[in-house]
């Protein structure tokens, strides 16, 4: 059986499995996320003007006998993005978070989603900004991939000892 992932809109009963992607990756670890922390703050992020899309397993090929398995698998998620529109500066959308599964990382998920982060904001502002935590140099480098470059450097910005990256991408049109 084989899959592929679709993006969606994220809806709050994928928050939970969301939650525990971003928990089970290395910035949740370095930074102490809690399930019911993330939730409550994704939560409170899309009752305002934040958004998030997942990405989710389609079961591209099915038996009768598979039935009950696939609809699981078709339901999984894979990833997310988390984002503001409106962002940075009122200028820019900002990219909050991209998790990846752990179990399915470098398949081309997180790169589909910053495809549909991009393409939702793309009406907005003149560039896509994102921060980079110091220590997470394998993200920067799939940033930098895309296209984003390095602006600056916030010193112990969101926990001390850690250093955040100011990341960011001129829209197409702007380039």
């Amino acid at each position: 059986m084989s899959f592929d992932y679709i993006i969606a809109q994220g809806a709050y009963n994928d928050i939970a499995a969301c939650a525990a992607i971003a928990c089970d990756s290395e910035i949740g670890r370095r930074y102490g996320f809690t399930q019911a922390g993330i939730c409550a703050s994704i939560t409170k992020s899309i009752a305002g003007s934040g958004h998030f899309v997942v990405a989710k397993s389609a079961v591209t090929e099915k038996t009768e006998e598979q039935n009950a398995k696939d609809a699981k698998a078709a339901s999984h998620i894979a990833g997310f993005a988390w984002f503001e529109p409106e962002g940075a500066f009122a200028q820019a959308p900002y990219l909050k978070l991209i998790a990846v599964d752990s179990r399915l990382q470098s398949a081309g998920i997180g790169s589909k989603l910053l495809e549909a982060f991009e393409t939702e904001t793309a009406q907005f502002g003149r560039a896509w900004l994102l921060l980079v935590s110091d220590f997470n140099d394998k993200a920067a480098a799939f940033y930098e991939r895309h296209g984003y470059e390095r602006a600056g450097r916030l010193r112990n910005f969101a926990r001390e000892g850690i250093d955040e990256i100011v990341m960011y991408k001129l829209h197409k049109a702007n380039s």
